[in-house]
């Protein structure tokens, strides 16, 4: 008996919470792709599910073993049903949580424009799908830094278009249960190749990728585009607008290193006799998060009892305490 009171106690649930609370700041913090599949998350969750549950269980035994005297008050009838709101609601968000810990997943997903993505791939759904970008654009605040990403995309079913959708930030794809968030962007670089007399080939090179010659020893690292370069504060860009795009990369015999260059896009670069490359262009790509969550009507049901019994309980018509705690405490 005091086993069950202590695991059913409010105290215990509130010393849950406070646990899970900092868990999450924590491991959101330094495991934020797997932290709450990890099973002490899990298990708390797991604890907390149990001690609110049982609380549920005792709120409606007392709701019940008392109606007829709650009934002939509506004040403490309207306090009463928000007790068992609030509790429900909590009950659900946890069992929806747990379902997303457990049966949920979450990756990031790189595009560029123009390809096309089999979601099956990348994720396991029950009905795949593929996933293709048109365009990625930016805008652009007015000093230069980004203010809005939006990601042209269709979702694609046996070759035809189920869907067309715009994604930016805080508007994501969702469709048969996947989630597609606006995460961030990036850049891959073409460079066309003269490796002596072989024709010239375009590879795609993002940054810190290497590029290796059959016609001389010598490598070229592709260090980093830079958007707006100005020579005076070196590899840092002055904003992610393409006022003045240059690539940074470094050439090298072996180990050591031979030079450093920004180059200017469309000029070819000398690196041995007969081999040169040449930046043509940058391309970029959108990174998006998708998800799938199974617990999420369950998470958005329990959120909206859980609302709606806290201002029923706090803002709710007032009793007299006697009469509720009389109630509620026999």
């Amino acid at each position: 008996m005091h086993f069950y009171k202590f695991v059913s106690s409010m105290t215990t649930g509130l010393v849950l919470l406070a646990l899970i609370g900092l868990a999450s700041a924590v491991g959101s913090s330094l495991w934020p792709e797997n932290f709450f599949q990890a099973w002490p998350f899990r298990l708390l969750l797991l604890f907390l599910f149990i001690n609110m549950a049982l609380c549920t269980i005792n709120t409606s035994t007392r709701f019940f073993r008392h109606r007829a005297k709650i009934s002939k008050n509506w004040k403490i009838l309207f306090r009463s049903a928000g007790l068992l709101m609030l509790h429900a609601g909590i009950v659900l968000i946890l069992i929806g949580a747990g379902l997303y810990s457990y049966l949920g997943h979450s990756v990031q997903l790189s595009i560029l424009e123009g390809d096309t993505v089999e979601i099956n791939k990348v994720i396991p759904v029950d009905n795949s799908f593929s996933l293709k970008l048109h365009t990625f654009s930016i805008e652009f605040n007015a000093d230069g830094s980004p203010s809005q990403y939006y990601s042209e995309m269709e979702v694609l079913e046996a070759g035809k278009t189920a869907l067309a959708k715009t994604v930016s930030v805080n508007h994501p794809l969702v469709y048969k249960g996947v989630k597609a968030y606006q995460s961030s962007y990036g850049y891959l670089t073409d460079v066309v190749v003269q490796d002596g007399d072989a024709a010239p080939k375009t590879v795609l090179a993002q940054d810190g990728d290497f590029i290796q010659f059959a016609d001389t020893t010598r490598t070229v690292k592709v260090f980093k585009y830079i958007p707006h370069f100005d020579p005076e504060i070196g590899l840092e860009t002055k904003s992610m607008e393409p006022v003045n795009p240059r690539v940074v990369y470094s050439v090298y015999e072996g180990t050591e290193l031979l030079g450093v260059g920004a180059a200017p896009f469309g000029e070819p670069i000398s690196i041995d006799e007969n081999v040169s490359i040449e930046f043509k262009q940058v391309r970029p790509y959108t990174v998006l998060t998708v998800k799938t969550d199974p617990g999420l009507p369950l998470v958005t049901t329990g959120g909206l009892l859980l609302m709606l019994g806290v201002c029923m309980v706090l803002f709710g018509p007032s009793s007299r305490k006697k009469e509720v705690s009389s109630v509620h405490d026999n």
